[in-house]
């Protein structure tokens, strides 16, 4: 397996495509995220300490960073995914590749929506499109680790096919609270 990150442009229907993070999404991602402040907040823990575009820039460039296996960047990395009906295009969610192991071929997928874009599907055709292109890519295994009680983001992997293979408890704290993750995995050879 060659050691280049996944990260590229996918065109997933003639609806969706998926763009590899840069910096002028920072303008698009920041209010999309800010309006949605409170819900989604209640689930990231990033959400808090992102209280400027600046500061949606500097995750943009960490991306981009961890995207570079070049310069020591392990390979993962974010897209923005991209609502490209009717004629128009704009930003709905982010989805990205955290924990990425090129020489052991495995990966993680997180994922975001704005509320107002939920339930349409666009994180499903998202997390089904990038699982699919990391397997074409030379990976063996992707995971999903979703908070216990975050019933709409369990739901993706379980439509998916994924495997809920266990859970880690107290794995992340969010507003002063330890929170549970299931963790959901597909390889490539299921």
């Amino acid at each position: 397996m060659s050691i280049v990150s996944p990260v590229i442009t996918l065109e997933i229907d003639h609806d969706l495509r998926l763009e590899p993070l840069g910096p002028a999404h920072a303008e698009e991602i920041f209010p999309l995220m800010d309006r949605d402040r409170t819900r989604l907040g209640a689930r990231l823990p990033w959400v808090p300490l992102t209280r400027t575009v600046t500061d949606t820039l500097g995750f943009i460039e960490g991306s981009i960073q961890r995207r570079d296996v070049a310069s020591g960047g392990d390979g993962s990395g974010d897209w923005a995914i991209a609502d490209i009906s009717g004629g128009s295009r704009r930003i709905v969610g982010v989805i990205g590749l955290h924990g990425t192991n090129l020489p052991h071929r495995r990966t993680a997928i997180g994922y975001w929506v704005a509320g107002e874009f939920e339930g349409r599907g666009f994180v499903t055709r998202a997390v089904e499109a990038v699982t699919a292109h990391c397997f074409a890519t030379g990976l063996h295994r992707v995971e999903v680790h979703a908070a216990s009680d975050n019933h709409r983001s369990r739901a993706i992997p379980e439509r998916l096919g994924f495997r809920m293979e266990g859970e880690l408890r107290a794995v992340e704290w969010i507003h002063d609270r330890p929170v549970d993750h299931a963790i959901y995995a597909r390889l490539a050879t299921d």
